[in-house]
């Protein structure tokens, strides 16, 4: 009677497919790949894929493993917590009763501003936490390249190799993605600094239309975002040519963009009011699904648009190994291409 194999494919562990080296993803035939990356396909899409975003998830939160010390801080485990009162009348209602001495006007009255409560003080530790947590300055664009090189290859229909294409993507593209990570950080804080100053200053007509105009500015710099990364790991261009050509996507790409980043405003609106009602489960959704997830709208969103006009006039497909217009008899081109493909 013959064996039982034990390493039937058929019956392995359902996390082999999650961090299995040699592939995550078929990809698609030639007529699947042929059709438009229409809104409603993108869930077929997203759901088809689903092992490969919950393991850029998680890769996304353990390559930008500084932010665990910055959370950790905001904890409050590292402070020093001590009773003060909430009353600020309690050092006049203290300092009678210490010198008159307990009666029931001053118990009354003490009961009533003598209420203390726990506040917390950052010790050096905090501190210490909190500063380690600007080292994701120097993971944030690797982390950001690499995902989106595979988000990328998703979009396309390629077969997805998910350790050795994210080491691909990083040996190939760090330099470029350091630069632009802290650039994107640069912008993103400045961004959220502003639209937090204008809004509380906005009682002020001229900073109410200074913050209207940062929430425009804001909404076009999170659909410029899905370009830096695309652009990076498939031309090689410039950094400025990377934010130059990103802004001007954002506008060509302009229907596509809105609904990805409404999309993406709704998804963490929602995360938002699950996280005031049920706290653990808001808390553990951007961990598991939901920054792969509104990574993957901007990619499905932004590479179509790419692919329209950056690529297929230059090439006679998007194909893995795809071959330039000269090789398949076109006459070259005179002058020197503006941009190279990396793959």
């Amino acid at each position: 009677m013959p064996q039982k194999n034990p390493y039937d494919p058929n019956k392995r562990h359902l996390l082999y497919d999650l961090f299995n080296p040699r592939g995550n993803g078929r990809g698609l035939s030639k007529e699947e790949m042929a059709k438009p990356r229409t809104f409603s396909r993108f869930f077929g899409f997203y759901f088809n894929n689903f092992n490969s975003m919950f393991a850029l998830n998680i890769f996304f939160f353990l390559g930008n493993f500084p932010l665990l010390f910055g959370l950790y801080a905001l904890t409050g485990n590292l402070n020093y917590n001590v009773m003060a009162p909430v009353s600020s009348l309690f050092p006049t209602v203290y300092g009678a009763v210490t010198l008159g001495g307990w009666n029931p006007v001053n118990a009354a009255v003490m009961g009533l501003h003598g209420l203390q409560q726990s506040v917390s003080f950052p010790t050096t530790a905090t501190r210490v936490f909190a500063l380690l947590t600007l080292l994701v300055v120097f993971t944030f664009g690797i982390v950001n390249v690499a995902t989106s090189y595979v988000m990328r290859n998703l979009v396309k229909g390629d077969p997805t190799l998910l350790v050795s294409d994210l080491k691909y993507a990083i040996k190939r593209n760090w330099r470029q993605g350091l630069i632009l990570g802290i650039i994107d950080l640069l912008f993103l804080f400045i961004i959220a600094y502003d639209l937090f100053f204008f809004r509380v200053a906005s009682v002020n007509g001229f900073y109410a239309f200074l913050f209207g105009v940062m929430v425009i500015v804001a909404m076009l710099y999170l659909m410029m975002r899905p370009y830096l990364y695309l652009m990076a790991v498939t031309f090689d261009l410039s950094i400025w040519k990377i934010l130059k050509n990103a802004f001007i996507f954002s506008m060509l790409g302009f229907k596509r963009n809105l609904a990805a980043f409404l999309g993406g405003l709704a998804v963490w609106v929602i995360d938002y009011l699950i996280l005031s009602v049920v706290f653990p489960v808001g808390l553990i959704l951007p961990v598991m699904f939901l920054v792969s997830f509104t990574m993957f709208m901007g990619v499905y969103a932004s590479y179509p648009k790419i692919k329209e006009i950056m690529i297929d006039p230059y090439y006679v497909s998007d194909d893995v190994g795809a071959k330039l217009k000269s090789e398949a008899g076109a006459p070259e081109p005179e002058e020197e291409p503006i941009f190279r493909d990396r793959g």
